[in-house]
């Protein structure tokens, strides 16, 4: 992995472009300090001079030449050379951090995709298991409903188990090739075929929180880049008051071609000369700019303190990640390990029929979902350390990951004096189990007496199409059966009645309509069934027209009266 993840951070073009936009940075600030040297220019003219003689009507034009080696050197600007020097300087800093920070990310998202491949690949694996178990099972019932010794229903319900089995296989098989994909953009390459299991740990990770909080504050790079960037404005602010200052300047000139005829000419002297200039009215430009920079100052604090908030979220959420998952990796092994036991318990029970088949593919369904839990668990808890690792900018260290041309640069007092992020995480919740034991319900009482009636206690009419006189769903409307399902979903398991409704004309007959309201109630049904919804759940009735919510049309009917209704039924008290 960590050779992985060099190679990423390395080559991939996201950190290439912050590696050049940092030594561009360290080439703009080299020219800036040019200001503090010597300007040399040679300076050619030609040019073509009238002669003028006084009385002599005759006069000609004379063309010469004249070359001129000038020497300029900046005595004093206002301060404005030191500021944009100063200013540069800590531009180039920013961009390292930016740098920095750009190669924690890809070495994070790196980490996650190896642990995604990981997770991937272990999750295909148990759902081609769960498949040819179920697909075994399945023909077996199939065969004994064939030969006349079986029931039907067994059928119907090992034909929905496989096609969820199938169904999990081709989830996990495309989060493979959407994770290979990733991988392939951050490293370049497409994966290896044996990615080594490796897991991330927390040595020397702080028992706290809050000093976990406080390490990344000092350490993050982005936020160091924010605090830079302030460092940086203030420069700039310091450099837009260099008008309102005078400006002093050293000349030097000689003139190169200087000859007999014009050796005592005026413009043939050498020359040494200091100048001094005042900025008296620049039509308020100078006042603006220094007003703009002000306000750049103020959005630079801005973003430092947007940086020490989401450095604040990152690591608070992954830290938090890591407590929990820690304890919640050894609870998803043991039920793992029970569910494996249970499983093969099941299997011999099933050879002295004591067991169905469809037992056999309750308990392969939980394996399948045991194993997957579990994997999840480990590999988010490896993530979830590499995760905090990069929000205290440590992971290229933890994983002694470097990079040749990037160097570092010494600890300054103003990192320090810039940060006033605050190292208070939320606290983390811990459940009192002792406390909700004792405060519980007895385990044999009023919470175990049976239950009450079961009465209506909702109902909505979602809009669902038919064709004419059909119980054919119109592709239209999948998309609010599934919005159904995910409500019904949330009843737990509450009975639910599907109720098929028809409008009513001069033309219609009364058995032909109630038999088509109860037709496209059981499509419905039939719809959430293949869902996943639990078929022993729904009730299916049809009302024709007799349950009339609008008036109907005799010739017409009425569109509201054609309708499908879902009713939740739960136990009440008597």
């Amino acid at each position: 992995m960590e050779k992985i993840i060099e190679k990423a951070v390395s080559e991939n073009p996201e950190v290439q472009a912050r590696f050049h936009a940092y030594k561009g940075a360290e080439f703009d600030e080299a020219a800036a300090k040019g200001r503090y040297l010597p300007n040399v220019t040679v300076d050619q003219v030609f040019r073509n001079q009238e002669r003028v003689v006084p009385g002599n009507p005759n006069n000609t034009n004379s063309p010469n030449q004249q070359s001129t080696l000038t020497l300029r050197q900046m005595i004093f600007d206002g301060l404005a050379t030191p500021a944009e020097v100063g200013r540069l300087d800590h531009v180039a800093k920013s961009r390292f951090y930016d740098l920095q920070g750009q190669m924690q990310s890809i070495a994070l998202d790196t980490a996650t995709a190896y642990y995604d491949l990981l997770r991937y690949r272990r999750l295909v694996s148990y759902a081609e298991d769960n498949y040819v178990v179920h697909k075994q099972v399945h023909e077996k019932i199939k065969s004994r409903v064939d030969a006349g010794v079986g029931k039907k229903v067994d059928l119907e319900q090992a034909t929905g188990r496989l096609a969820l089995a199938e169904a999990n296989l081709l989830t996990e098989t495309t989060n493979l090739y959407d994770v290979s994909a990733r991988y392939q953009r951050l490293v370049g390459e497409l994966p290896p075929a044996n990615v080594v299991e490796v897991q991330m740990t927390g040595d020397g990770l702080s028992e706290s929180s809050d000093q976990v909080l406080d390490a990344a504050y000092k350490q993050n790079p982005n936020i160091l880049a924010s605090i830079e960037n302030i460092v940086a404005v203030e420069k700039s602010v310091s450099g837009r008051k260099a008008p309102f200052m005078p400006r002093l300047d050293l000349q030097g000139r000689k003139v190169l071609d200087v000859n007999d005829a014009s050796r005592n000419s005026i413009l043939a002297a050498d020359t040494l000369e200091v100048t001094a200039s005042w900025n008296i009215f620049n039509g308020f430009t100078d006042k603006n700019n220094l007003d703009s920079a002000s306000e750049e100052l103020n959005r630079a604090h801005d973003l430092r303190d947007k940086a020490c908030i989401d450095t604040r979220q990152l690591v608070s959420i992954a830290y938090n990640n890591i407590k929990q998952l820690n304890e919640q990796v050894a609870y998803r092994k043991q039920h793992q390990d029970s569910i494996e036991n249970a499983r093969l318990a099941y299997r011999k029970q099933y050879d002295i029929g004591q067991r169905t088949l469809l037992d056999l593919l309750d308990t392969e369904n939980e394996y399948f979902q045991s194993r997957r839990n579990f994997t999840n668990a480990e590999m988010d808890l490896s993530t979830s350390y590499a995760r905090t690792y990069a929000g205290q900018g440590l992971l290229l260290r933890k994983l002694g990951v470097t990079r040749a041309d990037v160097g570092e640069y010494a600890r300054d007092e103003y990192l320090d004096r810039e940060n006033v992020c605050k190292a208070i995480a939320p606290a983390q919740l811990v459940v009192d189990k002792a406390a909700l034991l004792a405060n519980a319900k007895p385990w044999e009482g009023e919470a175990f007496k049976p239950k009450g009636p079961e009465k209506a206690t909702m109902k909505f009419t979602p809009r669902i199409l038919f064709q004419a006189n059909s119980a054919i769903i119109l592709p239209e409307s999948y998309a609010d059966l599934d919005i159904v399902y995910d409500v019904v979903k949330e009843w737990g398991n509450d009975k639910i009645e599907i109720a098929g409704h028809t409008d009513k004309r001069n033309t219609s007959k009364e058995k032909y309509n109630l038999l088509l309201s109860e037709k496209r109630a059981k499509a419905v049904a039939d719809y959430l069934a293949k869902k996943g919804l639990d078929a022993s759940r729904i009730v299916v009735k049809g009302y024709g027209y007799s349950q009339p919510i609008a008036e109907n049309d005799p010739i017409n009917g009425n569109d509201a009266n054609r309708r499908v209704e879902v009713i939740r039924y739960q136990s009440v008290a008597e």
